[in-house]
This record gives C-alpha cells, sequence and structure tokens, in this order.
C-alpha cells in the first residue's frame, strides 16, 4: 500500500506507539527565536541523537548505526535463528546471529558494544524465537534499552529511593502514574514492553509500582520521532535530546524538520549552542531545567556520547519568526478539524492543544471548512447531526482499513466512490434515498473528502500497476488517469487550504509531488521510443521556475511565486482535467479541482488572482471535446499531461525546498 496513504490513515491512535513529535514540556519550557528568522531557515544545526533503532524489517538491509543501506552485493535475507547457520554477513552482530548489521568496520565499532551492552540482542531473541508475535515490530522496545544503558552509564537514572522524575536526560517523563492508573491502548503497551526489557536485561529497578524499564519506554513513547529519510516507509526511530524536544506543538506551527544522513567523525560533531537560531524560554523553571541538562548532564557533547553516526535531524522554519517568538512545530495531521486533533494529541502527550488557531473565537475558516456540512458554505453556523457525521466518517474508515490490511484496491474504490457519491453535494439535490438516509452532505475540502482522495489515489494507483503488469494497457490508462485524477485534487485542495493556514505548505508539498510523479508515471508507459525521448527533451526545458528564490524569502514573495506555479497548473489542468476524469462519476462532478468556487457558498473564498470574477481558465474548459478514437487526440493529452506533471514536480519541490531545504530526500529524487 502506498505509504502515503499510511501516514495519512494511521493516525497516531490507531498506529502504536509513534507520535509526529514528542511531548510538550513542562509549562515554561519552549523554544524561542534568538533572531528576526526569514521563512525557509534552518534554525537548528544537524542534531545528534540519544538513541536510534531500525525498524525491524529494515535490519538485514540497512545499518543499525548510521541507517544507510546496506551494499547491493551483501546478503540482504536475515539469518535464520533455527538453522544457525555460520555464513554470518561481514560486519554483523554474531551474538543475534546476524540480525544487526553494519556497513563498514567504522559503524561495526561505534554501534556494536552499546548493541550488546544494552541487551538488544537478547530482546531480538526474544523475538526471533517466536515468544513474542512475529508481526511485533521491537524498534521502540530496542530503542528504549539503548537509551536506558546509556542514561544508566552516565549516571542520569535517578535512584530507586527517589519518586518518579519528571525528566531523565531533558527527556519529559511526567504522568506516566496517572497514564498506567487510567488504563488503556498505552498503558498496556507499557507494562508489556517493560515487562519484556526487563527480561531481556534480567532485572528491574523499581520506583514504587513502576520499573526503571517502563520510565524508559515512557519517555521513547512521548519523545521518540520516526526516521524519514526517502519516500518509502520510516527506517527506525530516534530519541533526540532537549535541543529538539523542548519544541512545543502547534496546530499552527511555524516549523518543521527533516532528517541527514551523514557519516560523522570525531573532528566534524561540534554542535556548539552558538549555532542555534533558538534557545529555551527564559522563565525561572525552564532556565533551571536547561541549566541541570546542559551543564550537569553533559548537554550536546554528552549527546554525541550517545550516538557517533545515527541520523541527525534539522529544525527549519516554514514561516517568518520574530525575535523571542515561540518556535514550534506539530505533533498531528494539520488537515484533521480540532475535535479530532485534540482526541488525537491526548493518548500519549496528555494536553488539550490551546494553540492559536484551535483557540480562535469564532473558529478559523480553515477549520470550518474542514468541518462543515455542504449545505452550510453558506452560513456561518454548521448544524449537521452528529449522529449522521459520524456514522459517515465509520464507514469511510471500515473502507480504508479493509484496504489497508486486505489490499482490495478495487473493492476500496468502489466503497469510497460510492460514500462520495451518496453524499455529494451536487447533483440529486434529493438525499433522502441516500445510503442507510444519512443526511450529512460533503463538499471537496472536507476533512473526509481529503482522507478519501489519498485511500482512492493510492487504490488507483495499484490498478493501474496491476494493469501495467497483466498486460491490460486500455485498463491500467483508465486506472491511471483516476489515480493522477484523485491525486491532483488532493494537492489543489491542500494547496487552497494552505492559503488559509501557511503551515500547510508541509503536507501540501508532498501531495503535489505525489500528483506529478502519478501523471509522470502515466505519461512515461503510454509513449515510447522516438515519441518519448521528443517529450522528455521538450519539456526538460520547462525550468524557468526551477531557481525561485527561497533564501530569505518574504512571505509576500512565496505568495507571489506559489500563484505564478498555480497559474500555470491551472491554465494546463483546464485543457487535459475532462481527459483524466472521463467516465470517472465522482471525479466528473469537480469541475474545477484548482478554484473551488464553484461550489457557491458566500463562505467559500474566491482565488482573486486566478482570472477575473472568480473565474479561472476552467472557464474555457466547457466546449472541451475529447476525442478518445484519435491517435493525434492521445498525442495531445500526453504532451499536456506531460506539462502538467513537469509543473506540479516543480512546485512540490518549491514547496518542498522551503519546508525541509535542498539536502532532503524531496529534492535529491527529483531529477527533471
Amino acid at each position: 500500500m502506498n505509504e502515503l496513504l499510511r501516514k495519512r490513515f494511521s493516525a497516531s491512535s490507531r498506529r502504536g506507539l509513534y507520535p509526529s513529535a514528542r511531548v510538550p514540556p513542562l509549562p515554561g519550557m519552549e523554544m524561542r527565536a534568538r533572531e528576526d528568522t526569514c521563512m525557509s531557515h534552518d534554525l537548528t544545526p544537524p542534531i545528534p541523537p540519544y538513541a536510534v533503532s531500525l525498524h525491524d524489517r529494515f535490519l538485514c538491509s540497512h545499518c543499525s548505526s548510521c541507517f544507510r543501506a546496506l551494499p547491493s552485493h551483501a546478503p540482504q535475507q536475515c539469518f535464520d535463528l533455527k538453522s544457525r547457520s555460520n555464513s554470518a554477513p561481514p560486519f554483523s552482530c554474531p551474538t543475534c546471529f546476524a540480525s544487526v548489521r553494519y556497513c563498514s568496520s567504522a559503524c561495526f565499532a561505534s554501534d556494536r558494544p552499546l548493541h550488546v551492552s544494552s541487551h538488544e540482542c537478547f530482546l531480538l531473541h526474544q523475538s526471533h524465537s517466536g515468544t513474542c508475535p512475529a508481526d511485533d515490530d521491537t524498534a521502540d522496545l530496542r530503542v528504549a534499552l539503548r537509551l536506558l544503558y546509556s542514561l544508566e552509564m552516565r549516571g542520569l537514572l535517578p535512584s530507586e529511593s527517589t519518586d518518579l522524575p519528571n525528566r531523565i536526560g531533558g527527556l519529559l517523563v511526567s504522568d506516566l502514574q496517572k497514564v498506567l492508573e487510567e488504563g488503556g491502548e498505552v498503558a498496556e503497551k507499557i507494562r508489556e514492553g517493560g515487562m519484556r526489557m526487563s527480561c531481556a536485561r534480567n532485572s528491574g529497578g523499581l520506583h514504587g509500582a513502576v520499573m526503571v524499564e517502563e520510565v524508559v519506554l515512557w519517555a521513547v513513547i512521548t519523545n521518540a520521532v520516526e526516521v524519514q529519510v526517502s519516500k518509502g516507509p520510516a527506517l527506525g526511530v530516534a530519541v533526540y535530546g532537549p535541543w529538539f524536544s523542548w519544541f512545543n506543538h502547534s496546530c499552527s506551527p511555524n516549523a518543521c524538520y527533516r532528517f541527514e544522513l551523514d557519516n560523522w567523525c570525531e573532528e566534524s560533531t561540534s554542535c556548539e549552542s552558538s549555532s542555534f537560531r533558538v534557545s529555551p524560554a527564559s522563565t525561572d523553571e525552564a532556565s533551571i531545567a536547561w541549566q541541570g541538562w546542559y551543564h550537569e548532564e553533559g548537554g550536546l557533547a554528552r549527546a554525541l556520547e550517545f550516538c557517533k553516526y545515527g541520523p541527525r535531524i534539522v529544525v527549519r522554519s516554514i514561516k517568518p519568526i520574530n525575535k523571542g517568538e515561540e518556535v514550534c512545530v506539530t505533533y498531528t495531521d494539520l488537515l484533521q478539524p480540532m475535535a479530532i486533533r485534540r482526541v488525537d494529541l491526548w493518548p500519549k502527550y496528555r494536553f488539550s492543544c490551546c494553540c492559536e488557531r484551535c483557540s480562535a473565537s469564532p473558529q478559523l475558516y480553515v477549520d470550518y471548512i474542514l468541518s462543515c456540512d455542504a449545505r452550510n458554505l453558506n452560513t456561518k453556523n454548521n448544524n449537521s447531526a452528529t449522529a449522521e457525521y459520524d456514522e459517515l466518517a465509520d464507514l469511510l474508515h471500515e473502507a480504508i482499513a479493509e484496504y489497508s490490511s486486505e489490499d482490495n484496491p478495487k473493492s476500496c474504490c468502489y466503497k469510497l466512490e460510492s460514500l462520495l457519491l451518496s453524499q455529494s453535494s451536487r447533483g440529486n439535490n434529493s438525499m433522502e434515498n441516500t445510503l442507510s438516509g444519512r443526511k450529512f452532505l460533503l463538499h471537496p475540502l472536507h476533512h473526509l473528502s481529503l482522507s478519501a482522495y489519498v485511500a482512492l489515489a493510492s487504490a488507483y494507483r495499484s490498478l493501474y500497476i496491476i494493469g501495467l503488469y497483466e498486460e491490460q494497457n486500455g485498463e491500467a490508462l483508465k486506472m491511471g488517469r483516476a489515480a493522477a485524477a484523485y491525486s491532483l485534487l488532493l494537492a489543489a485542495a491542500t494547496h487552497y487550504l494552505s492559503l488559509f493556514e501557511s503551515s500547510l505548505i508541509a503536507p501540501t508539498s508532498h501531495f503535489w509531488l505525489s500528483a506529478g510523479e502519478t501523471i509522470l508515471n502515466l505519461v512515461q508507459s503510454s509513449i515510447s521510443g522516438k515519441a518519448k525521448e521528443k517529450y522528455e527533451s521538450k519539456f526538460r526545458s520547462v525550468s524557468h521556475f526551477q531557481c525561485a528564490k527561497i533564501e530569505r524569502l518574504s512571505r509576500d514573495e512565496f505568495m507571489s511565486n506559489s500563484m505564478q506555479f498555480i497559474e500555470c497548473i491551472s491554465t494546463i489542468l483546464s485543457r487535459c482535467w475532462p481527459f483524466l476524469v472521463r467516465s470517472f462519476s465522482y471525479l466528473e462532478k469537480i469541475e474545477d479541482p484548482i478554484n473551488f468556487t464553484w461550489l457557491g457558498g458566500a463562505i467559500l473564498r474566491p482565488l482573486c488572482s486566478l482570472g477575473s470574477k472568480g473565474t479561472t481558465a476552467f472557464g474555457k474548459s466547457k466546449c472541451f471535446a475529447w476525442e478518445y478514437q484519435s491517435g493525434r487526440r492521445i498525442e495531445e493529452e500526453m504532451n499536456c499531461l506531460y506539462q502538467l506533471a513537469i509543473y506540479s514536480l516543480r512546485y512540490g519541490r518549491y514547496l518542498a525546498t522551503i519546508c525541509y531545504g535542498p539536502q532532503s530526500y524531496l529534492i535529491d529524487k527529483l531529477t527533471i
């Protein structure tokens, strides 16, 4: 299943232990800007981790120290514990039968002592011996074991005679007792994980009724981030010290972060505080805590002792930030309405968000649009029945969950499009005959619609690949058109929302890149030979936006550049949208995927820069005739789609450079 779908629909309350970011610090603990900073600036140097661990699925293909892919000539199959073969690959741990591997002697020498001493070997032995579920990923437990050992060796664990601390090694671990007393999924994972860690270590110091393993595992649950360095799944889990973990959450963040995989030597590990554009808040409580971590516990120098070669993390501004302003990242999906964001945040972070976006009264436009009934677009009140909305949401998530578990893309497309059509705000005005008599009406900018678009884009992409594999070219082309259309609709919808909440440019960058790649794949599989060479040569020159100004970028400059991209995309899309959506009933109802004023409703604000009086180039496409039988027509459509792919990729690349910097894998993977 497409990784974008996995991220979008595996909300943290349903996807295991890993959050999007860390627990918020105690009151007063926050990071603030040291100076005025434009958008698109690195706020920190690459910060080394306290502890890292690969997900189980990558143990045999990636280095457990630096996270780089192992050489292609190295054996990629994991060691079979039962056979106990002696033919272990080079630079691997013989103690756990080559489950942990390294790319070089330097990584082996640096990491293996920690791997063995932390008892990670014994935990892996438990997993391989069949005493634990086969599909149970152990990355969280292994990173907790590594963190526990590192803290223990440096004298940073509290003695058993003291009360449960609020922090260890600068990481907050407060509220653990409450979490365990309240029970639930997270408490169960802490209890079971703590027992497995204690068994692996053959020990378990107690703080009253709480084991030290549970304390450290709670620190991992609330502070760890998943390491994303490629288009595919996250490679593993990492825990970082206060230079990163003390960034607070906001639903309207002014920063985000990226990961860097670099080989670091002794001479290049300097990470002085003077190289940071942020610093902890100056309240007494924060100052005392910071001084304790930075001086008594060793601060950054100590962090470098923890993990020499692991993936570094860099925080980057996505909005202009004033000196003294708090710098925040997000811990959750920003394309969800406030109620769902709060439900998502509470189980792990133990707070109800009261950021500027969440506390606005009346609610901000972006949150209103994400949750309002289509019939309320003309009003400022959303009076839709909660029960009817919940029923629709449950059906949508059931269809997505079924696709995730059974990987049946055809069934997913049928169910989701049936739901969207039955709940469409256009077409049949009599909604009394809809499924189960539901009356809640969706519009294309509703958060459930966005969720459906992600799933549909992924499912149709799978059907497209199946069609190509089975050499059913006509069916493959049809499925590819739908995948491209839903990808574009998702990218355009999030772009529209980002005009009113600028922090949404981060997910928007991913959606435009995904749309561009989907269209490009469709074109490249539909043409060959000289025609393919002609398209690539002709449109490689479409690069006049590639060098758009990034450094010292003002908000006005960004908006101007962004609208230029969108105007170009809108003009091209007006010519090929009818081709993409032909024979797909729901998509045919989308008159203009760029400018949503066709929905009506005084509350929907037009994109004034696209055409006059709220119209765009799509107004000229009403008389467009699609001639499917004409070979010349097909070639023209592919020509148009290739242009659309190029501009979508370049716009996604532009946004990704702002959010993650030119070093991001999102930039490196683009070759056009």
